[in-house]
């Protein structure tokens, strides 16, 4: 007997889940944050003197006052000193007159330093229009190194600086103050060739001077980096081997 085979049941095919395609996102652009002028630091060079814009004026007009008073030209002066400075008393802080401004209020000013062949002059400002030649400072260019000091704007401003310093803690004018000898020399650590005991300092190379004054019969000696002084005692000085 032929058997008949049962047919088997046809499948019903289910359709495979379409798998989502993401549509591609455009990515969010985070846009670069440009950088602002506090964000930049442009290095000054070394002797470089800034000034700011307000006292420009003043110091055009220091320099023809100078230029008429020693008949020469202003091209043939030279700025070595630059700072502000805050004034308390009618003279902008020249010490020929003690009388504080009126209410004790203070002027905002500056301080000029010129120089002319062997020796300096400083004018004192206000921040609008005054400006007052103070003194004659003394002569800078009297030592034996001449031509640094002739060739040097850094050298002229520091030794400048310790003028009137001494000036300051002798209670002197700096026209009593008087340049021995100034050098340029290489230190070999922080300490600018003047160590304190008990004191550790950074072995490096740091050009500088060593300057030595005079205030009536003593001496006074200070090493400097090229911004600032160290006042230091002989018995301290360590110079570096020629």
């Amino acid at each position: 007997m032929r058997t008949t085979p049962t047919p088997l049941p046809t499948l019903t095919l289910i359709p495979a889940t379409a798998t989502a395609t993401s549509t591609p996102t455009t990515p969010t652009v985070t846009p670069a944050v440009l950088p602002g002028p506090d964000d930049f630091i442009t290095p000054s060079p070394v002797g470089t003197i800034l000034i700011p814009a307000n006292a420009q004026p003043l110091i055009d007009r220091a320099l023809a006052d100078l230029a008429g008073k020693r008949d020469l030209t202003a091209d043939s002066i030279q700025l070595v000193g630059f700072e502000s400075a805050i004034w308390t008393t009618i003279d902008l802080g020249c010490g020929e007159q003690t009388q504080t401004i009126e209410g004790n209020l203070e002027i905002e000013g500056y301080r000029i330093v010129l120089a002319v062949e062997d020796q300096t002059f400083e004018y004192h400002t206000d921040n609008r229009s005054s400006i007052r030649l103070c003194e004659e400072t003394g002569t800078v260019f009297g030592s034996t190194h001449n031509l640094l000091l002739e060739t040097d704007p850094v050298a002229v401003g520091l030794v400048s600086l310790a003028q009137r310093r001494l000036s300051a803690e002798l209670e002197l004018p700096t026209r009593r103050i008087q340049v021995v000898d100034i050098r340029a020399y290489e230190w070999t650590d922080s300490s600018l060739g003047c160590p304190q005991r008990g004191q550790t300092y950074t072995p490096i190379l740091i050009d500088g001077y060593r300057i030595v004054m005079t205030a009536g019969d003593v001496e006074y000696i200070f090493h400097s980096d090229s911004e600032q002084l160290v006042a230091c005692d002989a018995e301290n000085e360590l110079l570096p081997e020629a």
